[in-house]
């Protein structure tokens, strides 16, 4: 009895439409799991530390609440204990969660103010900016992966159409 080899077959080349296509998937990849990743670290991650670092601090008085799919965060208006800071529809950004059946505060205290955000943002003494900072570098990583495993698919299946 004799053993036979698997016939190789042979891979057809990729057309330049193909080609196109696929270097637009990876530069899109690319680009938007940077502006995600970088989007993150620097407004929930460092935006966050520059406000419990240096922000004027005060208190929350809620008047909403905005749910997303998993947790909801106070909004309303934060007033700095000096007097000199008022803004309205601020954010909270809590470490501890708010659900849906949550009845809501008269107020919260010591919250630090970003003042230097594009959208009005408070952050309670307990949240972690170390969170966001992880996630989005998390983020930058799987796309370089994910970019980076895609060229690497390619120059081989190049390479087996040139051997072939």
């Amino acid at each position: 009895m004799t053993s036979q080899k698997p016939q190789r077959t042979r891979q057809k080349p990729i057309s330049t439409g193909g080609r196109v296509f696929f270097w637009v998937v990876v530069v899109l990849i690319l680009l938007l799991t940077c502006v995600l990743g970088l989007g993150m670290i620097i407004t929930e991650g460092l935006g966050a530390r520059s406000a419990l670092a240096h922000g004027p601090v005060g208190t929350l008085t809620p008047t909403d609440k905005k749910c997303g799919d998993e947790s909801c965060a106070w909004v309303g208006t934060f007033a700095s204990a000096d007097g000199t800071v008022t803004e309205e529809d601020v954010e909270l950004k809590d470490a501890a969660k708010v659900r849906r059946g949550d009845p809501m505060p008269a107020t919260i205290d010591d919250v630090r103010l970003d003042d230097e955000a594009t959208r009005p943002t408070a952050y309670t003494a307990d949240y972690s900016w170390h969170g966001a900072v992880f996630k989005g570098s998390l983020l930058l990583l799987v796309g370089l992966g994910i970019s980076g495993g895609l060229v690497m698919m390619m120059k081989r299946h190049r390479a087996a159409v040139v051997s072939s």
